[in-house]
């Protein structure tokens, strides 16, 4: 009977010990704590514009390629699943639509080069938008655009890496061929007016 009276005070002792223990309890209340408190320092940390913009004139250069080479399937990588494209003609078509065209033959670049590319950032580093001078030679879902452009791409950062979620084309028309100043506004990596955000 001692015995079962000894086990049984021990054992109330080892639970009042630890219910009274201020590091089990503390460790609890703060891993929520802790957790909000990482997230927020990593959100108030300011993105590598510098970065970004690098990595977004590679992807301007590749597509470049990709479209001379025809290359649907990098296409098919590259766009968002809400991919929209605004032709010169003011025409739209979806991802799905460009891809199709690229397949058949529809859109063929016999030349294209992107030069004048500006890359503007969101704060928290997952949109851009970039605005670039395009010199084209080829056709566009079944009519020609031999000429220049000016391109707007924007962009959004996904798991996978950047991808394509709107592209828009504008012909440069008489004394417009001249673009520093908007090279040199887009290449000020502020935050676009209504955020570049992921799509994802």
């Amino acid at each position: 009977m001692r015995k079962v009276l000894t086990v049984s005070a021990m054992l109330c002792l080892a639970s009042l010990l630890l219910a009274c223990d201020p590091t089990a309890t503390n460790n609890t209340a703060s891993k929520p704590a802790n957790a909000a408190n990482s997230s927020a320092n990593n959100a108030a940390r300011p993105a590598d514009t510098a970065a970004i913009e690098t990595e977004i004139k590679k992807e301007v250069t590749e597509m470049a390629t990709a479209l001379q080479k025809g290359d649907a399937d990098y296409f098919q990588k590259l766009y968002t699943e809400n991919y929209m494209f605004v032709g010169p003609d003011g025409a739209t078509a979806t991802g799905a639509q460009r891809i199709a065209s690229m397949k058949s033959g529809d859109t063929k670049y016999d030349s294209i080069t992107y030069d004048e590319v500006g890359v503007r950032s969101n704060a928290e580093g997952n949109g851009a938008v970039s605005i670039s001078r395009a010199t084209v030679k080829g056709k566009n879902l079944g009519k020609a655009v031999d000429g220049q452009y000016r391109v707007t791409h924007v962009w959004s950062k996904t798991k996978d890496g950047w991808r394509l979620a709107s592209g828009q084309t504008t012909p440069i028309t008489g004394g417009a061929s001249s673009s520093s100043n908007t090279a040199s506004a887009a290449n000020s990596n502020s935050a676009p007016e209504g955020k570049a955000n992921s799509n994802k």
